[in-house]
């Protein structure tokens, strides 16, 4: 079983992050190259259930998915039909009454709670004795008064819905959510999985069969374009513009001030402004463009500070289990040191003087007070989930801004509000954003530090 959960974890972390195959050259604002990339031929993938001994399987269950092998765990994007069959070789008659297909998720707590969440359940039946021909395996209305035996096969295909309705519990309020994505990591007990169970019911005092796989389904989720100007920007490869020319291209978050001490001497406040590209929805991979404006009457405290190593802006992930608060004792593991804030940076933004030009005189602000404007961006990483929520489970991320270090301001004022991402799978439409900071010498730029292993995000 461990082997199995770790296929499904190495599955999850090397999906590839761009389009879905069947997407390419389908949807718009995607280069020309990518329409001559061709469609992924869907894999088969086979299971089997065997009797006692070195006998051949006497049923089969085949899927249909995008995965890239067989022996990889099935995978289905939204909108795609769960399609298979299920085939039995019985050789002698067997007293089944019933045979029938079932795509369920659900939210498990963790290993030491017993009840799992089912937030959607599909069912067909493939066969039923009471209004089929056991020779034909096709419907009718008389009764079927002998056993089954021989060879059948029964095709099937279940749509799982984009989303669903739940009623109101003691852990959560009732409303209607977007089928999350497949999410199951190490350090965190709660997982989402979805799995595919073909069940075989017999008469009364015998033993039932089930054969059943778990499958992991993608949310076909796009973010909305960049403003027009940006787009353009990225298509002619040139400086993105900033707020003040392109001021529904940017999300501006109200200014602060960072009162303290310059070197343990005398008292200083700077006034920041950090402000963020629209949309805030991004796919994973792609860069996420950033500004912060600051200003201050001390010009040496303004010029420490305005270095691009002495701001530090993270994404910061946060998981929301299933179980309330008072009851998530063990839930992490006690090395990751999450049990008090159950949050974690995924991934740092790198910083360089801006484009607009040299520090200036804020033409707003008293006499005296100087502005130093750096451009930014962070990565995102390709191993980023999706944004989810649905019943009392949640993953999130957010921006706290840690300005600036110890070492150069003491008593420092924490800025507390920061807006929510999304992280979505698919890119926008238009023209693709292209990294700012990759052909920045290294003495402006940062080195980003890696998102942990198996730590998959998903941003707002």
């Amino acid at each position: 079983m461990a082997d199995y959960v770790q296929r499904i974890v190495r599955t999850l972390d090397s999906m590839d992050p761009t389009t879905p195959p069947s997407y390419h050259g389908g949807l718009p604002g995607y280069s020309q190259r990518s329409s001559l990339v061709p469609r992924r031929i869907m894999t088969e993938h086979q299971y089997h259930l065997t009797s006692a001994g070195s006998k051949p399987p006497w049923a089969t269950l085949k899927v249909i998915s995008r995965a890239s092998t067989p022996s990889d765990v099935p995978i289905f994007l939204e909108g795609d039909k769960i399609t298979g069959s299920f085939t039995v070789d019985l050789g002698g008659s067997d007293h089944i009454t019933c045979v029938s297909a079932v795509a369920r998720g659900q939210i498990s707590p963790g290993p030491a709670d017993k009840e799992a969440l089912t937030f959607v359940e599909l069912t067909t039946t493939l066969w039923s004795k009471e209004n089929c021909d056991p020779q034909t395996s096709s419907g009718s209305s008389s009764r079927c008064s002998s056993k089954l035996s021989g060879h059948h096969e029964w095709s099937f295909t279940l749509e799982m819905p984009s989303s669903v309705t739940l009623t109101a519990t003691s852990h959560f309020q009732s409303g209607t959510f977007r089928l999350p994505q497949s999410f199951l990591e190490r350090r965190f007990s709660t997982s989402i999985q979805y799995s595919l169970i073909v069940h075989v019911i017999r008469s009364r005092f015998r033993v039932n069969s089930r054969l059943q796989t778990i499958f992991i389904y993608v949310p076909a989720t796009r973010p909305s374009p960049p403003s027009p100007l940006r787009q353009l920007a990225y298509r002619d490869n040139s400086p993105l513009p900033g707020p003040a020319a392109d001021p529904t291209g940017w999300e501006t978050l109200p200014p602060f001030t960072v009162r303290g001490t310059v070197f343990s001497t005398r008292q200083t406040e700077i006034m920041c402004q950090l402000s963020i590209a629209k949309p805030l929805c991004y796919t994973r991979g792609s860069p996420i463009p950033l500004r912060i404006t600051l200003s201050s009457a001390d010009v040496q405290a303004l010029d420490l500070l305005s270095a691009p190593r002495a701001i530090s802006v993270h994404l910061r992930r946060r998981l929301k289990p299933v179980m309330p608060a008072s009851k998530r004792n063990g839930i992490f593991d006690a090395n990751a040191d999450l049990s008090a804030d159950p949050a974690e940076n995924i991934a740092a933004a790198a910083w360089w003087p801006s484009s607009d030009g040299a520090p200036e005189y804020a033409a707003s602000t008293s006499r005296g007070v100087r502005q130093h404007r750096l451009d930014g961006e962070i990565q995102l990483p390709t191993s980023l989930k999706p944004s989810a929520e649905i019943a009392h489970f949640a993953v999130e991320v957010r921006w706290p801004l840690d300005l600036p270090p110890r070492a150069l301001l003491t008593e420092v004022a924490v800025h507390g509000g920061s807006p929510a991402l999304q992280s979505h799978r698919l890119h926008a439409g238009g023209q693709q954003p292209a990294a700012q900071a990759g052909g920045r010498d290294r003495d402006d730029v940062p080195e980003q530090q890696p998102p942990p292993p198996h730590v998959c995000a998903s941003a707002v």
